[in-house]
């Protein structure tokens, strides 16, 4: 398990390439960020200029600001994206903190290959970098494919959702038996 301050030391590296992303976290200083995957945890605290710091005695004293606690399950789902991920997780506390989280991580791949450059050379770390884009357009693309095909099944094979039309008429049908009640209802009482 990596501790919290390596962690923080890596992404504050990261965001060290994004002025408008640090400037972002700095309005979120001294607050905290919890992540837990069994039997990983880590806790990281927001510094005063928009990186991260270790965490683990505030939370230990205090809760987080925002939890973020994901399942075993979603370990796959992490590949595919942040979208994904966060469906499976299990979110307490401040929701607009791990938004600006999320809005401040958007450029790190472009950081991640200009730190990966540094030590491999521009070639291989532009390899990886498009490896890693690839990896996730296929997740992505399984991902559409499954829901496409899970509409397709539930509308068209097992018949649980109803057409549009159909609702439209159920609907006209009731309206008219509505009105047909109505009707009885009013010659019952004449007679």
């Amino acid at each position: 398990m990596l501790p919290s301050s390596l962690i923080a030391r890596a992404l504050s590296r990261l965001l060290s390439h994004d002025d408008a992303a640090r400037k972002l976290l700095a309005t979120h200083a001294g607050e905290t960020l919890q992540v837990k995957m069994p039997p990983f945890s880590t806790a990281l605290k927001i510094t005063a200029d928009g990186a991260f710091e270790n965490g683990e005695t505030n939370v230990a004293k205090t809760s987080a600001t925002v939890a973020v606690e994901f399942p075993l399950g979603a370990l796959p789902l992490i590949a595919q994206g942040q979208d994904a991920a966060l469906r499976a997780a299990k979110i307490s506390g401040q929701a607009a903190l791990l938004q600006d989280i999320a809005k401040a991580f958007q450029n790190l791949p472009l950081a991640a290959e200009a730190e990966l450059e540094k030590v491999v050379g521009p070639i291989f770390a532009n390899e990886a970098v498009r490896f890693l884009k690839a990896l996730k357009a296929l997740g992505d693309n399984a991902q559409t494919s499954l829901t496409e095909a899970s509409k397709r099944y539930v509308h068209d094979e097992a018949k649980l959702v109803a057409e549009r039309e159909d609702v439209a008429k159920f609907a006209a049908d009731i309206q008219r038996l509505r009105m047909d009640v109505q009707r009885l209802q009013t010659r019952v009482a004449a007679l």
